[in-house]
């Protein structure tokens, strides 16, 4: 399979314009990582030292068909925020590969590690969070734009767990545990949402993985900023237009937390770093209805990890050939377990 990479990026004659690669430059591809929907190779322009990412798509986000357009549209929007990967060569439709591909700026930076969390890093990804959501959304951005992206993320869990629960994969326990989440969660719709607060990109899935701390950031700089040059955010596929108390508390919740490692927030840390974020914030926009939406989006990152726990099943079945991840198939029976449905249903419901 690494041949066909290695000779995507040797005959793509448009791809070595777009990067300035001289006629005969070697560009290398190596293995960076692969997630649920993306496979990942970074390569090096000879020339110029410079490295890039080759992003593949492999299986597509549900609400858009052209997740590589989509993702490569979310980075150009974000651009002014100096925080997030250069979107540098677009390839969708590609001849080579059937869902696209594209290639970005490398990102340098140490991923965040909840499990060895060092001084400041919680504060540099506070400080991500709001100089993101703080760019204005251009009048002709492309991007999903619910309503109310509360209900949007509800009815996504919602036609997620039909399609296991009409399966062959269906189990009386977890469909027991996911009707009582989706019931939970459902009262907490009514929750109003302000058309100023859903007018901000987010990126709906800030894993602790999507965050790449600066070797050099410190706290404590600027004017409520926390840091001049914190690190980069990355991994767009799945960007909207909505709410930041979404990107918030998703960070938060004990199903995120605990996917790239074994941290658990405590109260006191969910609480230091809502407020660590607001001070990065520094008046850029107004908090509005952060407060009761951010609780609202609470139980609904739990309704989220349970119902695509139950869609994992599926895909994870023993006689599936979709693409999987060790990770996932790691976690996987973990976020299933009985103990770990309790501690969320108490965190992110009481």
């Amino acid at each position: 399979m690494g041949d066909v990479f290695a000779a995507y990026l040797r005959g793509n004659a448009e791809l070595r314009a777009a990067i300035g690669a001289p006629e005969g430059a070697v560009l290398e591809p190596h293995y960076l990582g692969a997630g649920e929907h993306n496979r990942n190779f970074w390569f090096v322009e000879p020339a110029s030292g410079r490295k890039y990412v080759l992003r593949v798509n492999v299986i597509s986000q549900p609400f858009h068909d052209d997740q590589v357009s989509y993702e490569f549209a979310a980075l150009k929007a974000l651009a002014p925020s100096g925080c997030t990967p250069e979107p540098i060569y677009l390839d969708s439709p590609s001849a080579t590969f059937e869902k696209g591909a594209m290639v970005i700026g490398f990102c340098e930076g140490d991923e965040l590690n909840l499990d060895a969390l060092r001084p400041g890093d919680l504060h540099c990804v506070a400080q991500l969070m709001a100089d993101v959501h703080a760019v204005p959304v251009s009048g002709d951005c492309t991007l999903f734009r619910p309503a109310d992206p509360l209900r949007a993320l509800y009815d996504e869990c919602i036609e997620r767990f039909e399609t296991y629960y009409s399966s062959a994969y269906e189990d009386a326990r977890l469909t027991k545990w996911a009707r009582w989440f989706i019931d939970a969660a459902k009262p907490m719709l009514d929750a109003p949402a302000n058309p100023d607060d859903c007018a901000h990109i987010i990126n709906t899935e800030p894993l602790p993985s999507h965050f790449l701390i600066a070797e050099a950031a410190q706290a404590g700089k600027g004017h409520g900023q926390i840091s001049a040059a914190p690190g980069f955010y990355i991994d767009w596929e799945r960007a909207i237009v909505g709410e930041p108390a979404q990107d918030v508390a998703y960070f938060t919740a004990p199903t995120t937390t605990f996917w790239d490692g074994e941290h658990i927030m405590t109260a006191a840390e969910e609480n230091a770093f809502v407020e660590d974020y607001w001070r990065a914030v520094d008046g850029r926009f107004e908090r509005g209805n952060f407060d009761k939406r951010y609780r609202a989006y609470r139980a609904m990152t739990a309704l989220r990890s349970v119902t695509w726990c139950c869609r994992a099943l599926i895909q994870y079945g023993k006689d599936s050939q979709a693409h999987q991840t060790s990770k996932t198939a790691a976690k996987l029976p973990i976020y299933l377990s009985d103990d770990f449905m309790h501690l969320v249903a108490e965190q992110c419901f009481a």
